[in-house]
């Protein structure tokens, strides 16, 4: 019974402290379904991904500090892995910070942003300014990194397999 209170305490708290990071679900809202975003809604609808993180906030310091502009983290439906895309300059805005998530390639986008941080103008421009690039760049960074890991994991085969022939023929080379 102990140790099912104390499990339920560690859980209620990391849902606390998850909820209350900068991004956390506490602080966020979601202004996806603003009329306003359905324009940014259809252009985005195309990305293969389930999440977009742009401009994220992070503890430094003790201060909370907006992220980096000059990357987005892209993560495909189904998958942990984040692919990043670089954001050239002009298409980086300043003062921003969302979090774009859904469930599905096919579901509308959650866009979660810290109102009392982050202007609606700001916002509505940096996704209009970063679809076409991430669009465009997206699908190309997710394949090197796709070929990236396909060779990482043929030089592990060859790695393992040539030391298989090496343990096999030092196991037969001494005289009994």
């Amino acid at each position: 019974m102990v140790t099912f209170a104390v499990s339920l305490l560690v859980a209620l708290m990391a849902v606390v402290i998850t909820g209350l990071a900068p991004m956390g679900w506490m602080r966020t809202t979601n202004v996806g379904p603003l009329p306003e975003l359905a324009a940014v809604q259809a252009q985005w609808s195309s990305l293969d991904a389930c999440e977009v993180e742009y401009g994220a906030r992070k503890r430094l310091g003790g201060k909370w500090m907006l992220g980096s502009r000059e990357t987005a983290y892209v993560t495909p439906c189904g998958s942990s892995y984040r692919v990043f895309v670089s954001v050239p300059p002009e298409r980086q805005v300043d003062g921003v910070a969302f979090d774009m998530t859904r469930s599905s390639v096919n579901a509308p986008w959650k866009i979660l942003v810290v109102k009392e941080k982050t202007s609606f103008p700001a916002l509505k421009n940096s996704l209009e300014q970063l679809a076409p690039h991430l669009l465009t760049q997206y699908p190309i960074e997710r394949q090197r990194d796709a070929d990236l890991d396909a060779r990482w994991a043929r030089e592990r085969a060859e790695k393992k397999e040539a030391e298989r022939t090496l343990k096999e023929a030092a196991k037969n080379s001494y005289p009994e």
